[in-house]
């Protein structure tokens, strides 16, 4: 049965209305909230952390990212951009400056009721790979990073993603396989 559904002004397209598996990718994104994510512990500093305890930090944890933080409160965020563009190559690494010399100050945040489509537009727009959750008091909750998005499309259309070929627009003259 083909249902068309008014949201934002946007008509959707839905072939089944029960589950994921006909729900547009727009309109699932829309309506999952972020809270619904399985998201990776997240490293949080405070601002006088060195930068070589961070990173040190960051690596054991495997995160891209670390929140730098006063108390609950959010004042920026560390990534492995800031490194490379603030510290790699400029002389003298300081790995004991304090990261709230390097971090990215009052970085575009959401809220962890916002929706994926909020997270992949800010991302798109701002070219962010991670985003600090905060609630309505500016308190760190968590942060999303672009692979906790790729891991949910993976997992609600893994037939979608595994047969997208190797490059954009690419076609193959006959089917692969045996």
């Amino acid at each position: 049965m083909m249902e068309l559904i008014e949201c934002d002004d946007v008509r959707l397209e839905m072939v089944e209305i029960a589950g994921l598996e006909g729900m547009s990718v727009e309109l699932n994104l829309r309506r999952t909230k972020i809270r619904h994510l399985q998201l990776k512990e997240m490293v949080c500093v405070a601002p006088e952390t060195s930068l070589g305890e961070t990173i040190a930090t960051m690596q054991r944890r495997r995160n891209g990212c670390a929140l730098v933080a006063a108390g609950s409160s959010l004042l920026g965020i560390f990534t492995e951009r800031d490194l490379i563009r603030k510290v790699v190559g400029r002389g003298r690494s300081g790995l004991e400056r304090p990261i709230r010399d390097l971090m990215t100050p009052e970085p575009a945040v959401l809220s962890p009721d916002d929706s994926l489509l909020d997270a992949v537009r800010l991302m798109n727009q701002g070219g962010y790979r991670h985003i600090p959750l905060v609630d309505s008091a500016n308190r760190v909750c968590d942060c999303l990073s672009v692979i906790n998005i790729v891991d949910y499309l993976l997992e609600c259309y893994p037939q979608e993603v595994f047969s997208l070929p190797p490059r954009p627009g690419q076609n193959f003259s006959e089917p692969d396989g045996a």
